[in-house]
């Protein structure tokens, strides 16, 4: 019967200004659900700092691709700075204008300093180095752009949900075990998607990171609610093997490329 607990006090600002509460700080009806996913991204990002290469860091950069209207990117911004009391430099990136405006209005009204908001999206984006790296419901390919770009600047953590998996399905070639199996639309559909975040998982593996896989509570409310989390580790060791087990995937399932790899390789 313990009270759970809350890793976002819902007396800040924002969350008034973001429409989650209301002037009693009470959150609306309409938003308990959207405050309960908020609440519990921000319980798998506490745990990732604590366990990554930037527990008791005293300055933490931060970039959330596919920002929208902000929750999460504020809800970060505040966890690092009020609660953890970090110099935390947070970017939200966007491809739409109007919610940047909104979203930069909002941080000037609410002082929240260190927070800010771009206009743009992963392909373009330039961000030198950076400790966190946040990209949720990132389509297809775009979910491997994040995560190389996370590789390409040491991020000690890497934060992906994907969604919309192309670009192995029409690739893959089903062994003759499994055809009876991956004949039904729906099954290739599914193992599409688990090879390709299988596959996700090995080649962050490879490149240095503890990986988990794990369910995660959507935050467009979508049965896309897969969470890849990728926590820097120096010392992992042995990424020929993982290249090696990469490599025999594919071979198994015929697959001539995975964007991820492609862009890892491209950039050693």
């Amino acid at each position: 019967d313990r009270e759970k607990r809350r890793h976002l006090d819902p007396r800040r600002p924002f969350l008034q200004a973001l429409g989650i509460t209301d002037r009693d700080h009470r959150v609306l009806p309409s938003m308990s659900h959207k405050w309960k996913q908020i609440d519990k991204f921000l319980e798998i990002f506490a745990h990732a700092l604590e366990s990554s290469g930037l527990a008791g860091a005293k300055q933490i950069r931060v970039v959330d691709f596919g920002s929208g209207k902000g929750y999460l990117t504020f809800a970060v911004h505040d966890y690092l700075h009020n609660t953890l009391s970090i110099d935390a430099q947070v970017t939200g990136v966007e491809v739409r204008a109007d919610l940047v405006r909104f979203c930069t209005e909002v941080a000037a009204a609410t002082n929240s300093v260190g927070l800010s908001f771009q206009c743009g999206d992963i392909e373009g984006y330039k961000p030198g180095t950076l400790d966190v790296l946040i990209a949720l419901h990132a389509c297809d390919t775009a979910t491997d752009l994040a995560m190389a770009l996370g590789i390409r600047t040491g991020a000690q953590v890497i934060m992906c949900a994907p969604c919309c998996h192309k670009e192995i399905r029409p690739q893959l070639k089903a062994p003759a075990v499994l055809q009876p199996l991956l004949r039904f639309g729906v099954h290739l559909a599914q193992e599409a998607e688990m090879v390709t975040d299988g596959l996700r998982a090995l080649l962050l593996e490879a490149s240095g990171y503890e990986v988990t896989l794990s369910e995660f509570i959507s935050l467009e409310h979508t049965d896309k609610n897969k969470m890849i989390l990728g926590i820097k580790r120096p010392d992992l060791g042995k990424p020929a093997e993982a290249w090696s087990r990469i490599q025999a995937i594919k071979d198994f399932y015929g697959l001539r490329e995975h964007r991820l790899e492609t862009l890892i390789r491209s950039s050693r």
